[in-house]
């Protein structure tokens, strides 16, 4: 198996069905599989998804969070890549044939990939950015003060870009790390997991970039 999708919905049955259609739809040439933990959803979820013959469906009798619940599908996942991917998002594109490849063409100790995502409007969105610090809460608090948006700038520089810490929304991952260093801290029930997961593992000489080619739409949001 090339690449392991794993998806969480909580209450977004909608959203997680286009996703996966999307997946579906475009992803070619390239062997994968799509695992779904369904966090104790009440929205009609359970019993559609239930009855997909195309996913490997995991059901939790209780809201486990986002961390705790990607840890679960990775238990359940035979891929030699791991891809992340929030249902609030779709592909317009054969985005997974395109991580794999650069994946593998990318030397050892890159580990996390992941792409610049569009909103529904074409326009960048949040892809990327620094650790949690109190310098960065401060300059994220100044952006918003003066109404200044990163993402205007995302179009710049050379890819593949080295960055501290890809969004969860889409994180393309090297297995083999990660059965060394651990998916995500449980203790995180949402929000920075990831930020987290590679801090731990850039301190320790491993990487994370950012590449065009992919095209994935992230609803910011909608899955919260």
């Amino acid at each position: 198996m090339d690449v392991s999708v794993i998806i969480v919905n909580y209450n977004t049955k909608q959203l997680t069905l286009n996703c996966i259609n999307s997946l579906f739809n475009y992803t070619k040439d390239i062997s994968f599989e799509v695992i779904l933990i369904d966090n104790a959803s009440s929205d009609g979820s359970i019993e559609t998804f239930r009855q997909d013959r195309r996913i490997i469906f995991i059901e939790s009798k209780e809201n486990l969070g986002f961390g705790k619940a990607n840890n679960l599908g990775c238990k359940y996942s035979k891929g030699k890549y791991i891809f992340l991917l929030n249902p609030d998002t779709y592909l317009l594109n054969n985005a997974i044939k395109i991580f794999f490849d650069t994946m593998e063409q990318m030397k050892d100790d890159t580990v996390f990939l992941g792409s610049l995502l569009f909103g529904k409007d074409g326009c960048y969105v949040n892809s990327y950015g620094d650790y949690v610090t109190i310098k960065a809460l401060l300059i994220g608090t100044i952006y918003r003060l003066f109404s200044i948006n990163p993402t205007n700038s995302y179009d710049k520089g050379i890819y593949p870009k080295n960055v501290r810490v890809i969004i969860g929304a889409d994180l393309f991952i090297k297995r083999k790390v990660i059965e060394i260093e651990g998916l995500f801290d449980e203790r995180f029930f949402m929000y920075q997991e990831e930020n987290d997961l590679q801090r731990r593992c850039n301190c320790k000489g491993y990487k994370s970039y950012i590449i065009k080619g992919p095209q994935i739409v992230h609803l910011e949001g909608k899955s919260s």
